[in-house]
Parts: structure tokens; C-alpha cells; sequence
């Protein structure tokens, strides 16, 4: 059962002392350091308590990526090894020069040299049922992207804020309290997600006729991500119905719209940081997706949204408090 105070704000139990998978977080530690709770989110202190909490930020990153298994299911299906293998011309202009050669009944200089420039052949992959199987296993993945990102979200704000915490049992408990709102929540965000990746990516390649539309909606994704680093953070902090939480997430994206930015100028740098690692060298880019991509992008938009939290919703009812 969740409990609130009288203002809202989700009241953190105390956590017993367990044993698990993640012992060494769920064990009574000595307690916080000084040197994690910071006042001022600032830019050198961003770097000071990132990685003075990178290893809990690696597990972070672990819980994302386990959490999400049905995207594994997704990769093996898009890998083509469970697909039918064919080959097709690379060119579109070969079955021309190929039908022309047929109909003339000889092969001339000219030809050959055509079929070596347009008759180069590229593998092609076909579904079978394997496939098929795997992309429906992947769509699981709507059931638990809410839950999980709720969760880790959760443990991400506790370390920003600097308080201890115990990370397979955060983790558990969050996903229990918050999946009635988490679930929906991560559905709706998915289908957000896809609709505006493939509305840029229908707009980029066809930038000829639609270049009016791509930068409208360049603009609607980058404050959507915006609206992200608020939405899953308010639905774990306080006790708001699911569309108050879109609200309020809307207004905070205007609010810290700078500090927005800058953050997620950071998360795209990381990501283009993980791409860059892959051409040079492909486990490298394995490495930083495995241990500290999305938890990376998750500090970074807590990192943004939290300070805005605490000066608007949660500083203000302390003061008036003290007032009265």
C-alpha cells in the first residue's frame, strides 16, 4: 500500500536488511556521505556526484537492460540468423540491362562491362516463422519499458538527491507500488516514441517534399525527451493522477527549458559517443551500452529535473509550512 504525506509527496519506509543478488546495496551500509548530498546542481558538481555513484549507476544500467529482456528477442529476430538468405542486385537498372541482354542473344563488351557495374549482388533476408515468433515475444516489451523505467528511476533520483540506497530491493518495490500508473504510462510513451522516430525518419529521407515537416517535428521530439526527464520522476515522487502527471511534466519542460537542453545536448553526445566507439571498434560500443548508456541518459535528465521539482513543488511547501 503507498503512503503519502499531506502534501503528496511519496514517505520513503525504512528498508530491513536482506540478503540477495544485489546484497552488497541491500545491507545496512554506514550511511550517506557528506560528499554525496549536494545543494547546488551545478556543472562541476554534475561530474563530482556521477562519478562518485558510477558503479550503482553500472547496476542502474544493468536494471534497465534485464528488465527490458524482450528486446533481446527483438535483436535476434532483426539479426538474420533464424531468416531465409537470398541475393538480389544491387542496382535498379539491371533487370533492364539484364532483360535487353536476353532479348538481343549475346553478350557484348558493352554488356559486360554494364553487368559489372550494375550486376553486384547483396544478400537479402527473408522472415520465417522463427522470426515472426521472436517479434511477437518482443512486443512484451510494452508490459515491462513502464515498470522498469519507473523503477530505475526511482534509485536514479535517490542517488542525485543523495540518499542510500538499496537497489534490488528499490527496484522491487517501486515496480509493485507504481505499475498501475507505470504500465500505462510506458505504453503511451512507446508508441510516443515510435510515431516520432518514424515520422523523422519518414520526413529525413524524403527531405525533398518534406522538408517543411521535418524540423516541425525535430522540435515536438526534443520536447518530448524533455517532458521524459519529468514524467516517470513526478509519478514516483508524488501521488498524481496519470494525465496531472503529463500536465505538470508539459509545464516543466517550459519551465527548465534551458537546463533541458543542455542536458539533453549531453545525452545526445553520449549516444553519438556509443556509434563512434562502434566503428572503431565493435565490442567498445557493447561495453557502453551494456554498463553506462541509458543509465547515463537517466542521471542526466534526473540531473535536469529534479532541482526544478524541488524549487516548484516541494521548496514552496516547506516555506509555507514554516510560515504557518
Amino acid at each position: 500500500m503507498k503512503e503519502f504525506n499531506e502534501h503528496g509527496e511519496r514517505i520513503e519506509k525504512p528498508k530491513k536488511k536482506r540478503r540477495g543478488l544485489f546484497s552488497g546495496y541491500e545491507k545496512d551500509g554506514k550511511g550517506i556521505d557528506k560528499d554525496d548530498v549536494i545543494t547546488k546542481y551545478d556543472f562541476l558538481s554534475f561530474f563530482k556526484l556521477y562519478f562518485r555513484r558510477f558503479i550503482k549507476l553500472i547496476w542502474v544500467n544493468a536494471l534497465y537492460i534485464v528488465g527490458n529482456f524482450p528486446i533481446f528477442f527483438l535483436l535476434l529476430a532483426i539479426s538474420g540468423i533464424f531468416s531465409d538468405v537470398g541475393v538480389t542486385p544491387s542496382s535498379e537498372v539491371f533487370p533492364v540491362i539484364n532483360g535487353i541482354h536476353i532479348a538481343s542473344g549475346e553478350l557484348t563488351p558493352s554488356f559486360a562491362s554494364l553487368f559489372g557495374i550494375h550486376g553486384q549482388m547483396v544478400p537479402v533476408y527473408a522472415d520465417t516463422v522463427v522470426t515472426y515468433i521472436l517479434y511477437g515475444l518482443s512486443a512484451l516489451a510494452i508490459f515491462t519499458f513502464g515498470p522498469v523505467n519507473a523503477a530505475c528511476t526511482y534509485i536514479v533520483r535517490n542517488l542525485v538527491k543523495g540518499e542510500h540506497v538499496f537497489m534490488w530491493d528499490d527496484f522491487k518495490s517501486t515496480i509493485k507500488s507504481s505499475w498501475k500508473q507505470s504500465l500505462p504510462m510506458g505504453i503511451l510513451d512507446l508508441i510516443m516514441l515510435a510515431m516520432c522516430t518514424y515520422a523523422l525518419y519518414l520526413y529525413y529521407y524524403n527531405y525533398a517534399n518534406y522538408y517543411m515537416m521535418f524540423y516541425p517535428m525535430l522540435l515536438v521530439f526534443i520536447l518530448y525527451i524533455f517532458m521524459r526527464f519529468y514524467i516517470y520522476t513526478l509519478m514516483v515522487t508524488f501521488d498524481l493522477k496519470f494525465f496531472q502527471i503529463i500536465k505538470n511534466a508539459a509545464i516543466f519542460t517550459l519551465l527548465g527549458f534551458g537546463r533541458n537542453f543542455l542536458l539533453f545536448c549531453g545525452c545526445v553526445m553520449l549516444v553519438m559517443f556509443t556509434i563512434w566507439l562502434g566503428t572503431l571498434f565493435v565490442p567498445l560500443a557493447v561495453i557502453s551500452i551494456f554498463m553506462v548508456l541509458f543509465s547515463g541518459c537517466a542521471y542526466m535528465g534526473m540531473y535536469a529535473a529534479w532541482p526544478k521539482i524541488q524549487k516548484y513543488m516541494i521548496d514552496p511547501y516547506y516555506k509555507k509550512s514554516e510560515t504557518e
